[in-house]
């Protein structure tokens, strides 16, 4: 009758154990769902900020790819990069390129 009691005990301290182990597996997991869900969370935000910008302006400048037109263009650009528009799309074209630039802004404004 003893050695059946201890072979219990020992049973259900192992049963302790394993339980105690996954205990750990699974906070673990927990924090890991946590820090991804805290991630997600940020970008479905960036998401929704984008969402909510409407395009209010849009620049086509041409770069011509000559000595003399190459920093007429170049200053365009910088110009309009620095006013807050942003790179759409470039076309190639025979002389140089024509850059598409928008200027973003929420949609309640009208102005």
């Amino acid at each position: 009758m003893e050695d059946e009691n201890k072979t219990i005990r020992s049973e259900i301290s192992e049963l302790k154990e394993a339980v105690k182990g996954q205990s750990q597996k699974i906070d673990k997991i927990q924090e890991r769902i946590g820090r991804a869900t805290s991630k997600m969370q940020g970008h479905i935000d960036d998401f929704e900020k984008e969402k909510k910008k409407k395009m209010q302006e849009i620049k086509y400048i041409g770069v011509e790819f000559d000595p003399n037109g190459v920093q007429k263009g170049q200053d365009e650009v910088n110009s309009a990069l620095k006013s807050g528009f942003e790179p759409i799309r470039d076309f190639e074209t025979a002389k140089g390129i024509v850059m598409v630039l928008g200027l973003w802004g929420d949609h309640e404004r009208t102005d």
